[in-house]
């Protein structure tokens, strides 16, 4: 197992990357946010993922976003940066900047738009490999790219030195599919996107998450690891409930998840409520709404 692989466990929330009314990443409050999810005991930030806007952010804001936070952590867990873009050159240019600002690793989707192969995929990966200055892990989320890479995919990725893979295709069988083909005692990371499966598949052999409830409640996700680790499953189990409970009440609130989060972390003080366009964001009286319906779950209240 690489020093890498060894780091990745537990809570790895995704980012929300705060923005100032001009759609310029606010470090201040992106530093702030970072800290809070230390502070609660995540194990490692994703930054610059799918909850953190990476496909609208402005190319200028890259730098700042992933310098704000590797700064703020120093050291302490790992920072990962989403890359990936439909143009292969654009995806070895994040990467290599990735590196060069100090990140630990990099989480990279497949290019998207054009549909691509399992041999395609593999192929992008192990040219990926050769050329990145950070470990890759990748991110199957099919549901966006619409690429998927098959179970039987997998192996032949780790074997071109990827390192992991975070799988968001929300179904819990594909990812026990994705353990199965690796085999018993593989080092070869597999990271949930969302907390709801957690306990379940750490069970299975997957080791950590990583998802936007994260930056809300990371208390939880945290809970659902350190119980399992200790093998109180009557704890685990409580910890995954509440984490559910969390998610079936914010999913309707609001048609973009992201708002209804920058709302609530607006509510708290830690960063405006701005979401990259053209999406938009929540109302203050939705905000508020929201903040009293879900203050029960905020570490800062409970």
């Amino acid at each position: 197992m690489t020093p890498f692989q060894e780091r990745i466990c537990g809570n790895i929330p995704a980012l929300l990357t705060p923005l100032t009314r001009d759609f310029s990443v606010d470090s201040e409050a992106l530093r702030k946010t970072t800290r809070r999810l230390v502070d609660h005991g995540c194990r490692g930030v994703v930054v610059l993922g799918t909850s953190g806007e990476f496909s609208s952010i402005n190319d200028d804001q890259r730098e700042i976003a992933v310098r704000s936070v590797v700064e703020e952590i120093a050291g302490q867990v790992p920072v990962i940066v989403g890359c990936g873009e439909p143009n292969v050159k654009r995806t070895y240019d994040q990467t290599r900047q990735a590196g060069a600002l100090g990140a630990d690793g990099v989480l990279v989707n497949p290019p998207f738009y054009f549909t691509m192969t399992q041999d395609e995929i593999v192929q992008f990966f192990a040219e990926l490999v050769s050329v990145s200055p950070l470990p890759v892990l990748l991110y199957n989320i099919p549901s966006l790219t619409k690429v998927t890479a098959e179970p039987s995919t997998i192996p032949r990725l780790r074997d071109v030195g990827v390192q992991g893979l975070k799988d968001s295709s929300g179904v819990p069988v594909n990812t026990l599919a994705y353990l199965n083909a690796l085999g018993p005692n593989s080092d070869f990371r597999v990271v949930i996107g969302g907390d709801a499966f957690f306990v379940h598949l750490l069970d299975a052999g997957a080791c950590a998450t990583t998802g936007m409830l994260g930056n809300i409640a990371p208390q939880l996700a945290v809970r659902i690891h350190e119980a399992w680790l200790a093998r109180d499953y009557a704890g685990a189990f409580t910890a995954q409930h509440r984490a559910n409970e969390l998610f079936q009440l914010i999913l309707p609130m609001h048609g973009f998840l992201h708002a209804t989060a920058k709302g609530i972390m607006s509510e708290l003080g830690l960063m405006e409520k701005w979401v990259a366009p053209p999406k938009t964001p929540v109302t203050d009286a939705e905000a508020a709404r929201d903040f009293e319906t879900l203050r029960q779950f905020l570490p800062e209240f409970e």
